[in-house]
């Protein structure tokens, strides 16, 4: 009986945090996984730069980035269960790079990052953006996944058939 309390609690505590982090920001949808070459190739990322990925969900992103071009990784997540996951993804990926934190994006210094990917909804990122623009460094390469940021002048767009639009921002 107290294993099956536990267990419900536990699901409930995870149900509120996805439900918490959609609301905030956007709901868990991952970028598909064809597009995190895409998105590495437009970054142009080099060894020794910080990669930031806002609601990274399970860090398949971050991690990947983190990997295959030798940078600093940092996932931010708000919703527990999916920090969790990306904590499990980073340990079984031996990924000595990345950093996840359990985090509102809101919160989060972005004045060190070199790079940074949001899939967000289009409210998120008009709320958003005053934030990026006062953070982020001259230089600093912005990509959004599906919607364009509001009010931002696109530097590229990479669209491949069936596939999601990249939008990429220098600031």
């Amino acid at each position: 009986m107290v294993w099956w309390f536990i267990s419900v609690v536990i699901l409930l505590i995870f149900l509120v945090s996805f439900t918490y982090a959609g609301l905030k920001g956007a709901p868990w949808v991952p970028t598909w996984g064809r597009d995190i070459e895409r998105l590495g190739k437009l970054l142009e990322l080099k060894p020794g730069q910080t990669f930031c990925e806002l609601g990274c969900g399970d860090g398949r992103v971050t991690v990947a980035m983190s990997k295959q071009f030798e940078v600093k990784g940092i996932g931010v997540e708000l919703s527990l269960a999916q920090y969790l996951a990306a904590r499990i993804r980073k340990a079984l990926a031996k990924s000595k790079k990345t950093t996840f934190l359990w985090k509102d994006a809101f919160k989060v210094d972005l004045k060190d990052v070199d790079a940074l990917y949001l899939f967000l909804m289009p409210e998120t990122y008009e709320k958003i953006r005053g934030k990026l623009e006062k953070e982020l460094k001259p230089g600093t390469k912005v990509v959004t996944y599906v919607w364009a940021m509001p009010g931002w002048e696109v530097e590229k767009m990479d669209k491949q058939s069936g596939a999601p639009m990249l939008y990429l921002y220098t600031r």
